[in-house]
């Protein structure tokens, strides 16, 4: 061989066996803080990508909204600036807008509905998000959200007297409350406190775990024991990102991927009992609704479910109704 073929063979040999052990990197933005149970398990994710991977799969984890806000970083996972994310509902609404009708207020209500919709719903959410060049690596359920207010709140006719803060970038349930005769005032959620404080506002929704991790309760002190919508999450991974993943370890990087979804239902569930047990300590009183007050809210929304439906995505939203109906002929 002459010498300049033994120079073409080492490269080749340079080429086979040092190209593949080069690392990719994985961007993922998370709005969670590092210490909650998502910025936890999401460390735990990135730990065992690189070990199933031996290193070739390598998951930057970036927290605590380092990265910007859901809708930046949807526009930097399309530019590339980022490969993966944490996203909430009300974020992947502006990628797979038929995923808010989940979160239409009191449509579903319980732990065993989320679980018999989700199972029937996930693949055709995941075929859209595909379509949209995402794939989704798992689903957690996060929790519920629950109404606060200052004054406590029995009756329909009690919270819609009260002025309630909404997220800004939940517009569909903003139009939603209005349908239903309450008063939402687009409110971000730094300025929830003052708000509260000199009077702005006297109500605000949000699960029990993020009112006790910012204290917004020690100024709404009272929370209604009613489901008013689920709160979802999904870890995302772009097209082009998953296309760079081996295919040998695809599979076990996925069910990393949902053990750590699962986990995260386990511990938010834990750790919303704890946080509401705590609130109660400092103050917090949860009212609940006996069988016939419950069914006074539920007629309320039915009178508007209609005019409802058409703020969200109305194919979706007719399809978890009709198999809400069908669980419960079951």
């Amino acid at each position: 061989m002459t010498r300049r073929g033994r120079l073409l063979s080492a490269l080749l040999l340079v080429i086979l066996f040092v190209a593949p052990l080069t690392a990719q990197e994985i961007k993922l933005a998370s709005v969670a803080p590092e210490a909650s149970p998502w910025g936890q398990a999401l460390n735990r994710m990135a730990a065992e990508w690189s070990r199933i991977s031996s290193g070739r799969v390598r998951v930057r984890v970036y927290h605590n909204s380092i990265a910007g806000e859901e809708a930046d970083v949807i526009r930097k996972m399309r530019i590339g600036q980022l490969q993966a994310a944490v996203l909430t509902s009300a974020g992947m609404k502006n990628v797979v807008p038929e995923v808010f009708s989940i979160s239409v207020p009191f449509m579903i209500s319980s732990e065993d509905e989320l679980e018999y919709v989700m199972e029937r719903i996930e693949p055709e959410l995941n075929a859209e998000f595909e379509r949209n060049r995402l794939h989704v690596l798992a689903w957690s359920r996060a929790g519920w959200v629950h109404f606060f207010s200052k004054q406590p709140v029995t009756y329909p006719d009690d919270l819609k007297r009260q002025r309630l803060a909404a997220n800004p970038n939940d517009q569909e349930l903003q139009q939603a409350f209005r349908i239903m005769g309450y008063r939402p005032i687009p409110m971000p959620q730094p300025d929830l406190l003052t708000s509260l404080n000199s009077g702005m506002v006297d109500a605000f929704y949000t699960s029990p775990l993020v009112a006790a991790g910012f204290q917004w309760f020690a100024l709404a002190p009272n929370m209604l024991d009613l489901k008013v919508a689920p709160f979802l999450g999904a870890i995302v991974i772009t097209d082009a990102a998953w296309r760079r993943v081996p295919d040998a370890i695809k599979d076990q990087l996925l069910r990393s991927a949902e053990s750590v979804a699962n986990q995260i239902d386990d511990d938010i569930r834990d750790l919303e009992a704890e946080a509401l047990e705590t609130m109660r300590r400092f103050g917090l009183s949860v009212q609940e609704l006996s069988p016939e007050v419950h069914e006074m809210w539920r007629a309320d929304v039915e009178r508007h479910r209609d005019a409802i439906q058409e703020v969200f995505d109305a194919e979706m939203t007719a399809r978890i109704q009709r198999i809400l109906a069908e669980y419960e002929r079951r």
